[in-house]
């Protein structure tokens, strides 16, 4: 086994860093997290809403001064525009444009250290996720007059081959699909294996992105999640998507303000270590340094909340009347 998926598989998950919204400040942002330590980095092919190239160069540039180009740290996640699923080979190509994109200057070495000449070759992304399974409206400019472009199970054929015929990614996910969508792509993926079939390779989703926090819980796809074994990835952990609101109600929530007083971290260590604690990995993402800082924190201690304070976290999602 090369030195790249020994240290993969022996990696704990469950911090990343996300680059939304960042716009000219992803390269930037980008180095100040890898600075502070953080090594699980999640972006997207959708323009306006990500800069994956700025991702890319910015992981370029910090391993190549540090000397670390084998990237054995280094997992990186993105997705694939609902746009984009036009046919199965279109997908595929996606995939290996990203791959090449964000980590097409690491290399796998092969071999042993006293052979004269080590064999290369390019490490897989960690996740490729299909972003969305179709288009709606205001999401995206592109979303505006969108192509036409594969039925949900057809693209997922691609994902497939992507994990387990090109080797792009070593693992495979969905993201912003209802708890139904799930269960279909689940069950027909298991009568696949049963009825034998072998290419490409069936398999269910290793990982699922969705909205979650400690008022909008998204419960039932997280134990669909634990039902199958498929790591459940929170995004928007912190309140930010209560935009009905004058505050965010996470935030600014007595309970959290309260307990992290009581441990003496910030508010957003608490929801998203209250995350962490409830089975779910985490991408968050800012542009200011302090709290990057404080996020960097969680990458040593995650879980620090008592059950008691769990406890109180969960009051949350049953007091609040707002909208979600």
């Amino acid at each position: 086994m090369s030195n790249f998926w020994q240290v993969y598989n022996d990696t704990a998950i469950g911090v990343g860093f996300g680059t939304a919204g960042l716009g000219g400040n992803t390269y930037s942002v980008a180095q100040l997290a890898l600075e502070n330590g953080f090594r699980k980095f999640d972006t997207a092919e959708a323009d306006w809403w990500y800069n994956q190239a700025e991702v890319g160069r910015s992981l370029q540039d910090f391993y190549t001064k540090t000397g670390l180009e084998d990237c054995i740290d280094l997992q990186i996640s993105t997705k694939i525009p609902p746009w984009s699923l036009t046919s199965v080979s279109d997908i595929r190509r996606h995939a290996s444009t990203s791959r090449n994109e964000l980590v097409g200057f690491c290399k796998d070495r092969q071999g042993n250290k006293n052979e004269e000449i080590e064999h290369f070759s390019p490490i897989p992304l960690d996740v490729y996720y299909i972003h969305a399974p179709r288009c709606w409206s205001g999401w995206h400019p592109k979303c505006d007059d969108p192509p036409s472009t594969l039925e949900l199970k057809d693209a997922w054929k691609a994902m497939e081959a992507v994990a387990g015929i090109d080797h792009t990614a070593k693992r495979i996910g969905l993201s912003n699909v209802h708890p139904t969508e799930l269960l279909d792509i689940i069950h027909w993926v298991q009568h696949r294996i049963e009825a034998g079939e072998t290419y490409p390779p069936p398999r269910i989703p290793d990982v699922l992105q969705a909205y979650a926090d400690p008022i909008h819980t998204a419960a039932e796809l997280r134990q669909i999640c634990e039902d199958h074994g498929i790591e459940f990835v929170s995004y928007s952990t912190l309140g930010t998507q209560h935009r009905n609101t004058d505050e965010n109600p996470v935030l600014t929530s007595l309970v959290v303000q309260h307990l992290a007083e009581k441990h003496q971290r910030s508010v957003a260590e608490v929801v998203l270590s209250w995350a962490l604690q409830n089975n779910m990995s985490v991408i968050p993402r800012s542009s200011k340094k302090q709290h990057i800082e404080e996020l960097a924190r969680l990458l040593s201690s995650p879980t620090f909340l008592e059950e008691e304070d769990l406890l109180a976290m969960d009051t949350l999602s049953n007091d609040y009347v707002g909208e979600l």
